[in-house]
């Protein structure tokens, strides 16, 4: 899914940086957190790294909501 390593690098630094801030949202009493990632178009490599962000997350036991809300532009 995500063939190029640059993305792949991407994806695992916010996992990291969502590693270490997931657990002060939840402590400070946070119900949700929105990310947002785009790119330009909006279409493509964002999407893609978006619902594997989302998988990874779910994984981990998080609830995730994802809105592609440029997708149908």
């Amino acid at each position: 899914m995500l063939r190029r390593e640059e993305s792949q690098e991407f994806l695992g630094r916010v996992l990291d940086l969502l590693a270490f801030t997931l657990p002060l949202y939840q402590r400070e009493g946070k119900s949700y957190l929105t990310i947002a990632l785009g790119c330009t178009g909006g279409r493509h490599r964002s999407l893609v790294l978006v619902e594997e962000l989302s998988r990874r997350l779910a994984e981990r036991g998080h609830r995730v909501l994802v809105r592609h809300r440029d997708a149908d532009r």
